[in-house]
C-alpha cells in the first residue's frame, strides 16, 4: 500500500487534531466508498483493504445511507447463497 500526505482544512484539524487517527480512516473508508461506487472496487475487495471484511464493508454502506444496488452478478450471487444459508 501507498501513502500519500494530505492537506486538510484547519476546522478539521482543531476538530480532529487530538485523534489525527480518526479523520486518516475516515478519509481511508471515503476513498474505498468513492472507488467501489465508481466500479473499480468490488464489495469484497472494498472489505478486504478495509479489514472489515465482505459484511462489514455492506454494513459499512447501509450505515451511510448507501444504497447497494450496484451489485454485480457475482456479488449479488454471493448475497443470495447467504440469504439461502438463514432459510435452508
Amino acid at each position: 500500500m501507498q501513502t500519500v500526505e494530505l492537506e486538510i482544512p484547519d476546522v478539521i484539524w482543531r476538530s480532529h487534531r487530538e485523534n489525527i487517527g480518526f479523520v486518516i480512516d475516515e478519509v481511508k473508508k471515503g476513498l474505498v466508498i468513492w472507488e467501489y461506487l465508481n466500479g473499480r472496487l468490488t464489495i469484497g475487495e472494498c472489505g478486504e483493504i478495509l479489514k472489515t471484511g465482505y459484511r462489514g464493508f455492506l454494513e459499512l454502506l447501509w450505515n451511510t445511507g448507501i444504497p447497494a444496488d450496484a451489485l454485480n452478478e457475482d456479488e449479488l450471487a454471493h448475497q443470495i447463497s447467504l440469504l439461502r444459508k438463514f432459510t435452508d
